[in-house]
């Protein structure tokens, strides 16, 4: 029991950085470079507000159920779950193991965009694809499949810490305005929600009276 526990771990944790590679790199990217594709969202919103503000989505500042981009990439997150349910029954830790590293994936991912100091320290492989190459480095949790199969090219110390002043310095000068623009855009959606529940509860009144 315990031994096929620990292989069906092994297994899950294989397949979820081997999966989280594939699908960042041939569909959020191969099929979300069309402005047509359902994908879109990653490559050119989430894409360009990285760059923009050196690590920083402003998405990651509100509730996802209120963002499109984040929206889709929660629903893909708990899609791609429910898929493997069915192997639960036979490969209950497998299961687990694969559910584990979707969670694994949206934390780090979300704090690598709200808090790019602790993306450069933990996250850096993720931080090499967004600032420096987006053909390159396509793990986000982790940088050892790019290792495996070729596709996390070596940089120089020093063209890091050139690349860390610039973005960090556009990060820096953003942050206050980002937060700002936040708290507005979270106020709007709180009385839009508010102003959406009174309306329901006075047609279900005026029904029911």
């Amino acid at each position: 029991m315990l031994l096929k526990a620990t292989a069906e771990v092994a297994a899950g944790y294989l397949y979820v950085k081997v999966f989280e590679q594939v699908m960042h790199q041939y569909v959020l990217h191969g099929s979300g470079k069309s402005k047509e594709s359902v994908w879109s969202f990653h490559f050119h919103d989430h894409h360009k507000a990285a760059t923009k503000y050196g690590m920083i989505d402003p998405a990651y500042f509100e509730p996802w159920f209120y963002n499109s981009s984040r929206s889709k990439e929660v629903g893909s997150l708990v899609g791609a779950v429910a898929l493997h349910l069915p192997l639960a029954k036979k490969y209950p830790f497998f299961v687990a193991t694969v559910a584990l590293g979707a969670a694994n994936y949206y934390h780090k991912h979300k704090k690598s965009h709200t808090v790019p100091e602790w993306a450069w320290e933990n996250m850096q492989n993720h931080v090499k694809h967004h600032l420096l190459d987006q053909d390159a480095y396509w793990g986000v949790t982790s940088g050892w499949v790019d290792k495996l199969v070729g596709t996390a090219p070596k940089v120089s110390q020093e063209e890091l810490d050139q690349l860390w002043r610039f973005y960090m310095g556009r990060c820096n000068a953003a942050k206050k305005k980002l937060d700002e623009s936040a708290q507005e855009r979270y106020a709007e959606h709180k009385k839009e929600f508010f102003n959406s529940l009174e309306a329901m509860t006075r047609k279900w009144y005026s029904i029911l009276k």
